[in-house]
C-alpha cells in the first residue's frame, strides 16, 4: 500500500469530519455541516469500494463474461451490432462520453445543491443509497468478476477507433494489473472500481434522478441527461445490457432499505404512561 496517498486521504477525511462537527455543533451552519458530513461519508464509502474491488481481483474467481453475454443473447440483444452502430455515429458517442464522465461530478453537485435547497432528507437518502450500492456492487464483483463486453467480443480497431478514447476498455489495465501482477501496489490516489456486473453507473444515474424529484424544471434536465448516462454504459462503459438490469435491481433494493429505515426512525416513540396503560389493558 502506498503510504503517501493513504496519509493524504486520512488528512482529507479528518478535514471533512472537522467541518461536519464544528459547523454542526459549536458554530451552527447546517449547510456547511451537511456538505462536510455527506462528502466525508461518500469519500469513505467510495474509498472502501475501490479497495474491495481491486483487492478482490486477487482472489482470481472465474470471470462470468460467458454468462453475461449469453444472458444478452437470450433476450435477443445483439450487443456487437449495437456498439457498431454507435461507432458509426461519432457525434452521439462523444456526447455519451461526456455524459458518462459526468456521473460523479453530478453526485458532488447534488451534495452541495441539496443542502442549499434545504432538502437534507434527500441528501442523506442519496448518501445512504450511494454508499450501500457502491460497496455492494464491488463486493459482488469479487465473486463474479468480468472483463467487460469490449474485451469479450474483442471489437476490431476500426470500431474502437471511431469511439472516444478508451471507450469500454478504460478499466482493463487495472483489471489485469491487480488480478495478475506478482505484487501490485494499492494507491489511494488512483483507486478505481473495476465492476462490470452489476452496473454501478446505472445505479448512479437512477439515484441522481431520484434525488431531484420535486424540483420542477431541474428534475427534467437531470432526468434527460441521465437517460444519456444510462445509454452510455454500453458504448462508453463497456457493459452488457444485463449489467444494467442488475444495477437497476440493486438500486431498487437500496432505495427500499432507505425507505424502511426512514419509516423506522420516524416512528413515534411510545411514552411510559401509554405503555403502562397498554399493558394494563392487555392484563385485564
Amino acid at each position: 500500500m502506498e503510504i503517501r496517498s493513504l496519509a493524504l486521504s486520512l488528512l482529507l477525511m479528518s478535514f471533512l469530519v472537522a467541518i461536519y462537527l464544528i459547523y454542526g455543533t459549536w458554530r451552527p451552519a447546517p449547510v456547511l455541516s451537511n456538505i462536510g458530513g455527506a462528502v466525508a461519508a461518500l469519500f469513505l464509502s467510495i474509498g472502501m469500494a475501490g479497495i474491495i474491488s481491486l483487492a478482490g481481483l486477487r482472489y482470481h474467481y472465474p470471470v462470468i463474461d460467458d454468462a453475461l453475454a449469453e444472458s444478452d443473447r437470450s433476450l435477443g440483444i445483439d450487443l456487437p451490432a449495437i456498439i457498431s452502430w454507435f461507432a458509426d455515429h461519432p457525434a452521439l458517442s462523444k456526447l455519451l462520453d461526456v455524459a458518462y464522465q459526468s456521473s460523479f461530478l453530478q453526485l458532488l453537485g447534488l451534495v452541495v445543491l441539496l443542502p442549499l435547497l434545504r432538502r437534507t432528507d434527500k441528501l442523506w437518502e442519496l448518501v445512504f443509497v450511494c454508499s450501500l450500492a457502491i460497496v455492494t456492487s464491488t463486493t459482488i464483483s469479487i465473486f463474479w468478476p468480468a472483463t467487460g463486453a469490449f474485451a469479450y467480443f474483442d471489437y476490431s480497431n476500426d470500431i474502437l477507433g471511431k469511439l472516444p478514447l478508451n471507450a469500454g476498455t478504460y478499466h482493463l489495465a487495472k483489471f489485469e494489473y491487480y488480478r495478475n501482477a506478482a505484487a501490485p501496489v494499492l494507491s489511494f490516489a488512483s483507486l478505481q472500481g473495476v465492476v462490470t456486473f452489476p452496473s454501478f453507473h446505472c445505479c448512479l444515474a437512477l439515484m441522481t434522478i431520484f434525488a431531484v424529484i420535486g424540483t420542477g424544471w431541474l428534475f427534467w434536465i437531470v432526468a434527460s441527461w441521465n437517460a444519456l448516462v444510462l445509454i452510455s454504459t454500453l458504448p462508453i462503459g463497456g457493459h452488457y445490457v444485463i449489467d444494467l438490469a442488475g444495477g437497476g435491481l440493486l438500486w431498487l433494493v437500496c432505495v427500499a432499505l432507505a425507505a424502511m429505515l426512514g419509516r423506522w426512525s420516524a416512528r413515534e416513540p411510545v411514552s411510559g404512561d401509554r405503555l403502562v396503560a397498554a399493558e394494563a389493558g392487555i392484563a385485564t
